[in-house]
């Protein structure tokens, strides 16, 4: 079972229907039961940083989700890759979970760039050829990884910065692959393949 963790933030629905076309049992919860007995978390999000962990220490979910994602494959999308980091430059004092050692900045806009990255913009992979092409972004902050190691994919806008991340059982991407199709379809693919070949091996 596939648990895409309900925190009131976030197109909850789009990426179930995506991820159901790859795997039968996709729910929407946010039901520490629920979570605790799912094979994999997707972790989603749009909206402020801030916002986002204040809903998840109000549901009672900051703990449990801090401590179960490191050990239980995870996927985070948008908002909910940028809450893995130590903080963001959105939201002053917040902490994040604090997996992914690093830093949320905000992109900065110039003459030709335009803030929020809204729109199609190529995926350049490092590491995994299959998950290069062209993304679907709408975001306003970027990740600044501290382990480079981590980062297997990374896009240009202004500057260059990491779009995809993968760490033990995490993968975690800044773009919506419910919107992104080819590049979309393969990330989701993977990680639901990945599940399964974990769930077959215990």
């Amino acid at each position: 079972m596939i648990t895409i963790i309900d925190y009131g933030i976030g197109n909850l629905r789009s990426v179930q229907r995506s991820l159901q076309r790859y795997h039968s049992d996709v729910i929407i919860s946010n039901e520490i039961k629920e979570i605790e007995k799912a094979t994999g978390i997707v972790l989603p999000g749009v909206g402020a940083f801030g916002d986002a962990i204040e809903e998840l220490r109000r549901k009672g979910l900051f703990k449990l989700l801090k401590q179960i994602i490191p050990t239980k494959p995870t996927l985070g999308i948008c908002l909910g890759l940028q809450l893995l980091f130590d903080n963001s430059e959105e939201s002053p004092g917040v902490g994040g979970f604090g997996i992914f050692p690093g830093k949320v900045k905000k992109l900065t806009p110039t003459n030709s760039i335009r803030v929020p990255h809204t729109g199609w913009n190529r995926v350049i992979a490092t590491k995994e050829p299959y998950f290069s092409g062209f993304a679907y972004f709408n975001h306003t902050y970027y990740c600044d990884v501290a382990d480079e190691k981590i980062k297997i994919a990374f896009t240009l806008h202004g500057i260059r910065f990491g779009v995809i991340f993968k760490y033990g059982t995490i993968l975690a991407i800044q773009f919506h692959p419910e919107k992104s199709k080819t590049i979309g379809e393969n990330i989701l693919k993977y990680w639901v393949n990945s599940l399964e070949k974990r769930v077959n091996q215990i």
